[in-house]
């Protein structure tokens, strides 16, 4: 088994942020200032499912999931697929529900929870979410 040391040492060396944010000014400077640890620091909660944490380091620094999530990659998955393969489904279910339709479809997150069992607690809620939206005939 994999230590936590060891795992936040590969989260460290697989952790890329993707892009510019665009946030709000005030939060815009203090990300290009450290943009990839703050990356690290959301993928670890991710890890160690923390949704309190990580909702308080959203908040800290003034910004939204919706900003953050098509640009944060944890070891080159989406958080959500991050936090399915680590069993941190609360966290996974939090950002399920903040992220926009069109962020979950662009990151391809949709397509891949089909391959989740189907009453997965992730794929259940990505089936409701999307289900909920589509044009009634």
């Amino acid at each position: 088994m994999v230590g936590s040391a060891s795992r936040l040492r590969l989260l460290t060396l697989s952790c890329v942020l993707i892009g510019v944010f665009n946030s709000p000014a005030s939060a815009q400077v203090s990300m290009n200032s450290f943009g990839d640890d703050l990356a690290l620091l959301f993928c670890s909660h991710v890890l160690t499912n923390d949704s309190n944490a990580f909702r308080n380091k959203l908040r800290e620094h003034r910004l939204r999931i919706r900003d953050i999530y098509p640009r944060i990659r944890c070891n080159g998955e989406t958080m959500i697929q991050f936090a399915e393969r680590h069993g941190s489904t609360e966290i996974g279910l939090f950002i399920v529900h903040s992220v926009l339709h069109a962020d979950l479809q662009q990151a391809g997150d949709l397509s891949w929870a089909q391959k989740l069992p189907y009453n997965h607690p992730i794929n259940s809620v990505l089936r409701e979410r999307f289900e909920s939206t589509a044009p009634q005939q």
